[in-house]
């Protein structure tokens, strides 16, 4: 069709004046410049402007009633004290959140829910690019309710909500509801909610969790979801209008949890890192950390240890309904009720990974096959039995479709030590519907009837340096590599895209592969891989009670070394740093009882930790 002139004139000339417009009313309006708001509970004053420490407001009410620019910061005075929520208004830009933040010296300001049922303590609805940091939030009351720390939540037609991150906050004592119904499972120390997206994309993107201590929360401790319903496979259009993308939760210590520490629902990538969640599903079966419709997340560096489930359905990692392409790395799990690794996924799930993970003590069902899934990869994992125990080693449930053939329950078991000195370890298989294979996996030990065939199964000592003694910390658990002589060397099959590096981050593979989480390197750097390069040693081991414990090193340190014990349960009960040219720390008795306890010794970015008994 020819193009009209004319109306190519006018359309040109309505831009001009468009342009002269916005150019007009920047000149007589401009920008809004950012502001800090400063709010003091006990000095501050309502009528103040609030923008200065000496002008501060003092209530949540001033500041509720309040739309933020973007770029504004909203600063509460250090070791101050508000009940009630805190929900601002107001939305930043890219480049210019929305900050709260505390100011002065002193602890975090607490917000204190005073037992407030519904939304949260800290609450943001339909706003995009804030960043809540440094606070402490509590809602305690006697009886449980519908209560939450902070909750970010989005509804229909807000389209994408980008940049929400917390960070340092200390989220405790939320007194939600315990139980399995969907309703108690909202209610968390930390909770993003999409209300509904039906019809229209509504849906986050770009949200952190990192650097926060959530614990004794009712029932969850971080959890993601669609009230509306979230249970769409990855990929349908459903999914797709309320998936999470750019998602990290990095460097939480979650614990005390009645139920699970994460709940990760809608992620599509996302990673979850470097966080320890111990004291879990005190009461209530429970995992530790579990996916549900999520696509391709990623959890590594996480520490999981006294899940406490009392059903077999509470092990360290789950990856739940409709989680294709999750993976499971580089993690450590030990002293739980239960295992490592469970499945209840959809026979569309495929390529589910767990490996190069370290077990330890753990209990109850160590890999749990449960449910139709096109195909799971169990890999250079290490597990350690210790005789006291009874766990089933792996197991298989026929739940699920009972028709199914065993093309639709596909799993490999390939390069994994299983170290079991138990002799009431057993396994539990199904004859029918899977499809299983067994290769190049070193089973030592107690050999419990049923344990699989594998023409490639290596059953003489695998040589670790110090199996069972793995304490508190990823870095606790240098006793699980390969000496130089061990048959596990250059023993395993290559798997392909198996993620670069073994446990302790060396290159795959040096040479063949090996079997277990430690690929050997050599000795040359076999000192180092060891132990960190450091070793100490205690003055007694076991360490009558009320006896003064010494730690020597075998060089002097120049360093500042910091020397931490924990008891068996994983609480701090000595902490001390060192700075002088030694190498020999006199720690006395921290010791209040008898039991197991762990000795861990910071040398710079070296970690190492030892095991001590007290009679």
């Amino acid at each position: 069709m020819p193009i009209n002139i004319k109306t190519q004139l006018l359309t040109r000339s309505h831009h001009i004046i468009v342009a002269f417009s916005f150019l007009v009313a920047g000149m007589l309006f401009p920008t809004l410049a950012a502001t800090n708001y400063y709010i003091d509970n006990l000095n501050g004053n309502d009528s103040n402007s609030g923008q200065s420490v000496d002008k501060a407001w003092k209530s949540l009410t001033k500041v509720n009633a309040k739309t933020f620019q973007p770029g504004d910061s909203i600063l509460f005075k250090s070791d101050g004290v508000w009940v009630g929520r805190l929900y601002p208004r107001g939305s930043g830009t890219a480049g210019k959140p929305i900050v709260i933040d505390k100011y002065g010296h002193g602890g975090r300001p607490l917000f204190d829910g005073d037992g407030m049922t519904g939304t949260g303590v800290v609450y943001l609805y339909n706003q995009a690019y804030w960043e809540i940091n440094n606070l402490e939030i509590t809602n305690d009351a006697v009886a449980e309710g519908d209560r939450r720390g902070v909750r970010i939540e989005i509804n229909e037609g807000v389209g994408v909500v980008n940049h929400i991150y917390l960070r340092n906050l200390h989220i405790h004592h939320i007194k939600g509801r315990v139980g399995q119904e969907r309703s108690h499972k909202r209610t968390a120390g930390v909770g993003f909610a999409v209300v509904s997206a039906k019809n229209i994309e509504t849906r986050f993107n770009d949200i952190r969790v990192e650097n926060c201590l959530i614990h004794d929360c009712q029932n969850q401790g971080i959890i993601t979801e669609c009230v509306g319903g979230d249970g769409f496979q990855p990929g349908t259009p459903e999914w797709n209008r309320m998936r999470i993308t750019n998602a990290v939760i990095r460097n939480n210590t979650i614990y005390n949890i009645s139920k699970n520490a994460m709940i990760i629902r809608l992620f599509d990538g996302g990673l979850v890192e470097y966080n320890v969640c111990y004291n879990t599903a005190n009461g209530i079966t429970g995992n530790t950390m579990f996916t549900c419709a999520c696509d391709g997340t990623i959890f590594q560096y996480n520490e999981g240890y006294l899940n406490n489930s009392p059903d077999a359905d509470g092990s360290m990692y789950d990856a739940d309904l409709r989680s294709p392409n999750t993976i499971w790395q580089y993690s450590y799990s030990h002293d739980n009720a239960h295992g490592l690794f469970w499945n209840c996924t959809v026979q569309e799930d495929a390529n589910l990974i767990c490996r190069y993970n370290i077990s330890q003590n753990d209990k109850g069902i160590l890999f749990c096959i449960n449910y139709p899934v096109t195909s799971i990869h169990i890999y250079n994992n290490t597990v350690y039995i210790p005789s006291h125990l009874s766990p089933v080693i792996i197991s298989e449930r026929g739940n699920g479709n009972k028709t199914d053939n065993p093309n639709t329950r596909t799993y490999n078991f390939r390069n994994n030590i299983i170290y079991n000195l138990s002799s009431t370890a057993t396994y539990d298989w199904k004859n029918t519907r899977y499809n299983r294979t067994f290769e190049a996996n070193c089973f030592y030990g107690v050999h419990p009837s049923g344990e699989p065939a594998d023409s490639k199964k290596i059953t003489t000592n695998p040589l670790l340096f110090d199996p069972g003694s793995g304490g508190i910390g990823v870095n606790s658990v240098n006793g699980y590599q390969l000496q130089p002589n061990s048959p596990c060397i250059d023993a395993g099959v290559v798997i392909p895209d198996n993620g670069g590096r073994d446990y302790w981050g060396n290159t795959l593979y040096n040479g063949k592969p090996d079997i277990g989480a430690h690929e050997y390197q050599g000795h040359s750097s076999l000192k180092n891989v060891l132990s960190d390069g450091f070793e100490f040693k205690l003055s007694a081991n076991p360490l009558l009670l009320g006896k003064e414990l010494k730690i020597t090193t075998e060089n002097l340190i120049s360093e500042q070394v910091t020397i931490r014990v924990y008891s068996q349960e994983g609480i701090r009960i000595f902490s001390k740093a060192y700075n002088e040219n030694i190498n020999s720390f006199l720690i006395g008795s921290p010791f209040k009882m008898p039991g197991i306890y762990y000795v861990k010794v910071d040398i710079g970015k070296h970690v190492s930790t030892k095991k001590i008994i007290v009679k």
